[in-house]
């Protein structure tokens, strides 16, 4: 069993080094596209800093705390479509019968279908909460906290995409429900958790996992707090999980371009 994982983890990382090295074929391109992302993003932290010369805080939340939540929240985002971009495209392969050629490999098929494609925009989303961590948080702890938790940033959101998407097995265009609910965890992570209503609150804690991918990591890294650290832990567990059970359940519906029933 332990060497079938490590095959797996093996050949997983090779498809993600080939994804990234098409990617890399046109230099240019792939330079622009990084470097355009990298500058969109720089515009909503100076949306913050105009409205920060406004006010001292928001929600309690100072300058530098909003640095370090948009960091956290872009670089999950952007690891997230980096190692794990098919499963954002899972729709379009279970409606066009893509699914197959996942399904006659030795391999795990969710893992094999989520690391087949990587998006070159998102590695400017990666590297720019980097870009935040070394000019507002340049210290040692800091950088190696910030990279050891946008690991489960990224898993959570992919793990979200993966259960939304899985639903096309069921509903013809469930595509349209989950890349709203993706919206709403992107632009709920970039702000204080403090200016939102307890309702609101409660489901970004449990449904769309916000609260575990985003806002305890921020406090995390202000403060090390190991309850913190271990519900981050559960939460990604517990999520990946579903993902995996939904998504082979959802498999069992799978109907082939072959019109053949596709097993796990």
């Amino acid at each position: 069993m332990l060497t079938a994982a490590k095959n797996q983890i093996k050949v997983m990382f090779l498809s993600i080094k080939y994804n990234l090295m098409r990617e890399m074929t046109n230099r240019v391109t792939f330079i622009t596209n990084v470097l355009f992302m990298i500058i969109n993003n720089a515009t909503f932290i100076v949306q913050w800093i105009i409205l920060f010369s406004l006010k001292d805080n928001f929600g309690g939340y100072l300058m530098e705390d909003i640095i370090l939540l948009w960091a956290i929240s872009s670089s999950s985002y952007g690891l997230a479509h980096i190692l794990f971009n098919g499963i954002f495209k899972m729709p379009q392969m279970i409606e066009n019968g893509k699914v197959d050629s996942f399904l006659v490999t030795p391999k795990n098929t969710l893992i094999m279908l989520a690391t087949s494609s990587t998006r070159t925009s998102a590695i400017g989303d990666f590297l720019y909460g980097y870009v935040l961590m070394f000019i507002f948080y340049l210290n040692i702890y800091d950088i190696l906290m910030f990279t050891f938790l946008i690991i489960f940033g990224g898993l959570l959101y992919a793990s979200l995409a993966c259960i939304l998407n899985s639903l096309t097995f069921w509903f013809i265009r469930a595509n349209y429900l989950s890349d709203s609910i993706i919206h709403i965890f992107i632009n709920f992570s970039t702000y204080p958790d403090t200016i939102f209503n307890r309702a609101i609150k409660i489901m970004l804690f449990t449904i769309i996992p916000v609260g575990f991918a985003v806002y305890l990591p921020t406090k995390l890294i202000l403060s090390f707090n190991l309850t913190y650290l271990l519900l981050i832990l559960l939460a990604t567990l517990i999520f990946i999980s579903i993902a995996f059970l939904i998504f082979y359940k959802g498999l069992k519906r799978y109907t082939s371009s072959n019109l053949m029933v596709a097993r796990v």
